[in-house]
């Protein structure tokens, strides 16, 4: 047999052997190296399952500043926004050792399989931090030096091979690398659709942890926001619910809402917005508050939601604290139409309301903190009072609906707004014998029309809404009662142009205080003086009352006995 016909012959017995044998099943094999490929290169979701190495990584990091292999590089940047250590530290959150590591990751750039792999680290450390919330000034500096990173080398990432799942779906949600990242999500969210929480979920690795989340429920915000007038009305009440099942949201969004429904060209009260703030910043009310108000929402929001607790405090007292139960709706409605024109409220609330742990009194009590005392003296146990400053009166009505009105001079009351509580007896509220009582305005038949014409002759304060706010002589809170108007000043006189000081003709000068927007009071029959609130320099009124014998007193205004 020649040698080609013995291979001939070999070949023949090789091939028989092999048939004869199973073919051995590789699928098992397959599938786990499949697994392992996709953990590599392709399923953003699953980082590096050593969690015992990335902390021992970056604690060898913290302590020696020094990466010496590329597996320490890739491991840190899986473990980049953790806290390892002691003390617990975070590598994102370190002055040098977080821009070093970036440096190192850019030096991978020609071996494509490991900058991906750590690119891959450094995004689900971007993606976790709180790099738009945190108060730590390297955290933030360095969140953004890694957004920047990540933004520059995205399109790049894409490109490589083999193409991966996560970088596609990074390249095509690449506004997650941008300033208002989720902006691009918001209407289609605030209309219903919320595919993309899941296409960020599944493609991503977007976990419930991550600021993104946060980010689309302010982007839905952001969206009516844009809306017209009507249409972003509809949208506030699901909107602060929403809010309020995310607490670290509800200050920022609160704000958006009302920076815009301050600007609608009709703002009516909105009772759960305002609930909602009221909880999350107390009362614009008190002084110490005023600055977060007015950090948060600005000037304009912040007297709008004012307005709202005064309607909101009118129709508490004359609906739930009236001592017989019954609401008292002809006093409410009359002061509601001057909600407006009142400068200050308090409550003296008596013993019933006081501790009342029903929810209505506990809302009253904590809508009001800082502004109520307890009503003491008599049988004010089941009585309150409301006490309202417009201009430079205060006017004091009481539950009970067989009291009258007192009213008092703002700047020469019986008690100091602030004190822990206050007699609402001859002694207290109603102490007409004292030089700041000024009226006793009863209930009869017909009560309104003397209500009205002494708010405006006196208090210069008329219903509705766009009311002037009138110059008033008082300061806003805790004011001394030492100061009695009715006694004679001492002044500086200013010489009078005309030597004959014209007649004077008080309705023709109370008109010319109201057309000029000037707060007058008259004491002469408590044996004062008829004073003007206007400055020296206010030109028109000057020429005025020294035409008529007044006289000017530094910080006070004008008078004439």
């Amino acid at each position: 047999m020649n040698s080609i016909a013995t291979f001939r012959h070999r070949l023949l017995q090789i091939n028989a052997e092999a048939l004869a044998s199973p073919i051995p099943d590789l699928s098992a094999e397959m599938a786990r190296t499949t697994q392992r490929l996709k953990t590599e290169y392709g399923d953003i979701s699953r980082g590096s399952g050593d969690q015992q190495g990335i902390a021992t990584a970056v604690i060898g990091y913290l302590k020696n500043h020094h990466l010496l292999t590329y597996r320490d590089i890739k491991l840190v940047c899986f473990g980049v926004s953790s806290p390892y250590g002691t003390p617990l530290t975070q590598v994102i959150e370190h002055e040098t050792l977080f821009p070093k590591l970036l440096k190192e990751v850019e030096i991978l750039q020609p071996e494509p399989r490991k900058f991906r792999r750590c690119y891959q680290g450094l995004l689900k450390g971007y993606l976790r931090y709180p790099g738009l919330q945190t108060d730590n000034i390297y955290g933030r500096k360095n969140w953004f030096a890694l957004r920047e990173f990540l933004a520059q080398n995205c399109k790049a990432l894409n490109k490589q091979k083999p193409v991966t799942e996560w970088s596609q779906a990074l390249y095509e949600h690449r506004n997650l690398l941008a300033d208002n990242p989720c902006k691009p999500y918001g209407k289609a969210m605030l209309g219903g659709d919320m595919s993309v929480i899941e296409e960020l979920r599944n493609r991503l690795g977007v976990d419930d942890d991550t600021w993104v989340m946060n980010e689309l429920i302010l982007a839905q915000v952001q969206a009516a926001t844009a809306l017209k007038d009507p249409e972003f009305v509809l949208q506030v009440l699901p909107l602060v619910k929403l809010l309020e099942r995310h607490s670290l949201l509800i200050t920022k969004g609160l704000s958006l809402l009302l920076r815009r429904y301050v600007v609608c060209k009709v703002h009516t009260e909105h009772h759960t917005l305002r609930e909602a703030a009221l909880r999350e910043w107390k009362s614009p009310w008190l002084e110490a508050n005023k600055p977060m108000w007015y950090g948060q929402i600005g000037e304009a929001a912040t007297n709008m939601v004012s307005l709202w607790l005064k309607r909101r405090t009118i129709q508490d007292f004359f609906e739930l604290l009236q001592a017989d139960g019954q609401a008292d709706r002809k006093r409410m409605e009359f002061w509601l139409k001057y909600a407006e024109a009142i400068d200050d409220i308090w409550l003296a609330l008596g013993q019933h309301s006081l501790y009342n742990n029903k929810p209505d009194y506990k809302r009253i009590r904590q809508n009001m903190a800082g502004r109520y005392m307890a009503l003491e003296g008599g049988s004010y146990n089941q009585d309150n009072a409301f006490l309202m400053r417009i201009g430079g009166y205060v006017f004091i009505e009481f539950g009970k609906q067989n009291n009258a009105c007192h009213v008092f001079l703002a700047d020469n009351l019986p008690f100091k707004f602030g004190q822990k509580s206050v007699l609402g007896t001859q002694d207290g509220l109603k102490n007409k014998e004292h030089p700041g009582h000024r009226r006793t305005l009863s209930h009869r038949e017909g009560w309104q029309g003397e209500f009205t014409d002494f708010l405006r002759y006196h208090a210069n304060a008329t219903p509705g809404e766009n009311k002037p706010k009138p110059v008033s002589s008082i300061v806003a809170s805790h004011i001394s009662s030492s100061t009695v108007p009715s006694v004679k000043p001492r002044v500086h006189s200013i010489p009078i142009q005309n030597e004959q000081a014209k007649p004077l003709d008080i309705k023709q000068l109370q008109e010319f205080c109201i057309s000029h927007n000037l707060h007058f009071d008259d004491h002469r029959d408590k044996g004062g003086a008829f004073w003007v609130r206007a400055s020296e320099t206010h030109e028109p009124a000057s020429t005025m009352l020294k035409s008529v014998g007044f006289r000017y007193k530094e910080g006070r205004g004008w008078w004439l006995e």
